[in-house]
C-alpha cells in the first residue's frame, strides 16, 4: 500500500470539493491540500451534468426588482423545507448566498444577462416566492467548477483523479486522520489532519436515476462507520426524465405547461384517471412546471404517482417508462420556450415537434445526509462534509437552487473550518495503522445482487412507499448481508438507512410519500437522526427544531 501525506483531504471535486479546497488553501497557504476525484475534475460529479434547460444557483440580489432578501429567502427555505430544515443553516445561506456568488462573479463566472438591459437575470423556481436563481443555461454547475479549478490550481491545490476513497482511517483517539483508497490497481493510505467528504449523493444505487457513475453513496458509509450522524435521509429528489432516445435530461419547467399527452404503451392519456374529482389535469401539469422533483407540497404530485402506477402496473414501454407528447406544439415554439431541451433531444435523434419521447422517474438528488454544524462539521474529531454529502440545510423539500449555493456557503465554511483546525494541532506528523482493506472489483454473482438491489430501490424506495415495501428492502439486506465485496457491502447498508428512515415516518411530507399514511403529521414534525448501532444495524433518535 502506498503512503501519501497532506494536511488536508478533499474528497469528491465537485462544486462543494472545489470550494472546500480553495477555501482550505486560501485561509492557510502553508498548508498542504489535496483533493480527490472518483472520476475526471472536469466531467465528474452531478454539478458538471448539463441535465436541464436551466440549473440555477439560488441568491436574494433582488436584480428583477420584485423585493427579494436574506429574510424572504429564509422564510421561503423554512417553508418548503416543511419544517425539517435546520434554521441557522437556512438562516447562515440566506445572508451569505450573496456573497459566495459574488467572489464566483470576481473568478470569471458569467451568468446569463437582459439582452437589452445587460442587467444579470434571475428566474423564480419551485420552492421560491422571488426571482433569486442565476443561470448559466443548463450549464451553471460546470462553469461554477471550471472557475473554482482554475483558481484553485493557480494557488497551489494538489489535485488527483480516478482515485476511489474507499473507507476512512482514525487514530487510537477515534479521530479521523485520512483514507484508504484505490487508484488504478494501486491501494493508497493518505494521511491527513482532516478530512472534507464532499462526494456527493448515492443515486446510482437505483436502477433509474440522473447521475453519474461515481456517486455510489462511498461517502455516506465511510461517514457512518467512523460514528457521524445521518438526517434526513427519507427525503431524496425523484422526478421525470427522458428514457428514450437513451441520455441522461430531465424533464421540467417549461414543457410541462406546453400540457404534454402522457400516454403508456396501450395508447391511453391515463393522467386524467388518477387526478382526483375536482382536479383538472391540465392545472396538475401547470404546477408541474413550478416543482421538478416529486412532493406532496402540491398537486403536480398526481403527474409522478400516475407515471409511476402505470409503470407498474405492467403498461409502461419497453424502456420502462410513458410516452410524452408535444406534437401538437409548434416548432418554433419548442425553441422560444424549450431551445436546450429541443435541441439536446434533436441532436440525439428526436424532433419534440414530430415525434413523442419515452420518460419515466428518476433519483436527482438527495436532501440529507451527513448531520453537520454551521462549519460543516460532521461531529465526528477530523471530519467535515459540504454539498450534497451533508444533511440540515435542506427538509423535506427544498427551493429550486438550493443545491448549488448550498455547496458554495458551506464548501466555503468546511474548508476555512478544516484548515483553522488542522493549523491548531498540536501534533503535525499524522501517525496511524495501516488498514489491510483492499478492493476488488464485483464477481458476476455480487453484479447480480447490485443489479436486483438497484430494481428493488427503485421500485420500493421512490415516489411510492409502504410498511411492507420497505420491510421488503430490509429482508433483502439482511438476506444479502453476508456478501463481503465491497460495492455489495455500501448498496446493503444504503438500502437499509434509506428504508429504516422511510419506515419510520409514518406521514407523508415532502419528498416522502407514504401510501399507508398518506397525510402530514404535525407530530412528525421532527428529524429523523441514523447513527450506526450494534453490528452496524441503524439507531433511530430524533431532532426537533426549537
Amino acid at each position: 500500500m502506498e503512503r501519501l501525506d497532506c494536511d488536508v483531504l478533499i474528497v469528491g471535486a465537485g462544486g462543494a470539493g472545489c470550494r472546500a479546497a480553495y477555501e482550505a488553501k486560501r485561509c492557510n497557504p502553508a498548508l498542504k491540500v489535496l483533493m480527490v476525484a472518483a472520476g475526471r475534475c472536469r466531467t465528474g460529479g452531478s454539478t458538471n451534468l448539463v441535465a436541464s434547460e436551466s440549473l440555477g444557483i439560488n441568491a436574494p440580489f433582488d436584480f428583477m426588482e420584485d423585493g427579494d432578501n436574506p429574510d424572504i429567502y429564509y422564510r421561503d427555505m423554512l417553508e418548503t423545507g416543511g419544517g425539517l430544515s435546520d434554521p441557522g443553516l437556512c438562516r447562515l445561506i440566506a445572508n451569505e448566498a450573496c456573497g459566495r456568488v459574488s467572489e464566483l462573479m470576481r473568478l470569471g463566472l458569467q451568468f446569463e444577462r437582459d439582452k437589452n438591459q445587460g442587467r444579470i437575470i434571475q428566474r423564480k423556481l419551485s420552492g421560491c416566492t422571488k426571482a433569486r436563481s442565476l443561470t448559466c443555461g443548463g450549464s451553471t454547475g460546470r462553469e461554477i467548477t471550471r472557475v473554482l479549478r482554475k483558481a484553485l490550481t493557480a494557488i497551489g491545490v494538489d489535485v488527483m483523479e480516478n482515485t476511489r476513497v474507499l473507507d476512512l482511517i482514525r487514530d487510537d483517539h477515534g479521530s479521523v486522520r485520512g483514507a484508504v483508497a484505490v487508484r488504478r490497481e494501486t491501494m493508497l493510505a493518505i494521511g491527513a489532519g482532516a478530512v472534507i467528504l464532499a462526494s456527493g449523493g448515492a443515486g446510482r444505487i437505483f436502477s433509474r436515476n440522473v447521475n453519474p457513475p461515481t456517486l455510489e453513496g462511498d461517502g455516506w458509509c465511510m461517514a457512518y462507520r467512523a460514528g457521524a450522524r445521518l438526517v434526513n435521509l427519507e427525503f431524496f429528489q425523484i422526478g421525470p426524465a427522458v428514457f428514450k432516445p437513451r441520455m441522461m435530461f430531465i424533464i421540467h419547467s417549461h414543457m410541462w405547461r406546453l400540457h404534454p399527452r402522457l400516454r403508456n404503451a396501450l395508447g391511453q392519456e391515463f393522467l386524467p384517471a388518477y387526478c382526483p374529482e375536482g382536479i383538472d389535469s391540465y392545472v396538475v401539469m401547470d404546477l408541474k412546471a413550478m416543482s421538478y422533483p416529486f412532493s406532496v407540497r402540491t398537486d403536480a404530485k398526481y403527474v409522478d404517482i400516475a407515471m409511476f402506477k402505470e409503470i407498474l402496473a405492467g403498461r409502461g414501454t419497453a424502456s420502462g417508462g410513458v410516452l410524452f407528447d408535444v406534437t401538437h406544439v409548434a416548432s418554433d415554439v419548442l425553441q422560444e420556450r424549450a431551445p436546450i431541451t429541443y435541441h439536446m433531444l434533436k441532436k440525439a435523434g428526436a424532433d419534440l415537434s414530430k415525434q413523442p419521447i419515452e420518460i419515466g422517474l428518476v433519483v436527482q438528488n438527495f436532501n440529507g445526509g451527513i448531520l453537520i454544524d454551521s462549519d460543516g462539521f460532521s461531529g465526528v474529531d477530523g471530519l467535515y462534509a459540504a454539498g450534497e454529502i451533508s444533511g440540515g440545510v435542506h427538509g423535506s423539500d427544498r427551493p429550486g437552487g438550493n443545491n448549488l449555493i448550498d455547496c458554495q456557503v458551506f464548501g466555503y465554511r468546511a474548508g476555512r473550518a478544516a484548515a483553522r483546525y488542522v493549523s491548531g494541532l498540536a501534533k503535525r506528523d499524522i501517525k496511524f495503522r495501516d488498514d489491510p482493506k483492499r478492493y476488488e472489483l464485483p464477481s458476476r454473482r455480487d453484479a447480480k445482487i447490485i443489479a436486483r438491489s438497484a430494481e428493488l430501490f427503485s421500485t420500493l424506495l421512490t415516489i411510492v412507499r409502504s410498511k411492507a415495501g420497505l420491510q421488503e428492502v430490509i429482508s433483502f439486506v439482511h438476506e444479502k448481508r453476508g456478501n463481503s465485496n465491497f460495492c455489495v457491502q455500501n448498496r446493503l447498508m444504503l438500502g437499509a438507512l434509506l428504508a429504516t428512515a422511510a419506515l419510520t415516518r409514518e406521514e407523508s411530507r415532502g419528498t416522502h410519500y407514504r401510501e399507508d399514511f398518506p397525510e402530514t403529521n404535525p407530530q412528525w414534525s421532527k428529524r429523523i437522526v441514523l447513527t450506526r448501532g450494534k453490528a452496524e444495524e441503524p439507531r433511530v433518535d430524533y431532532l426537533i427544531n426549537p
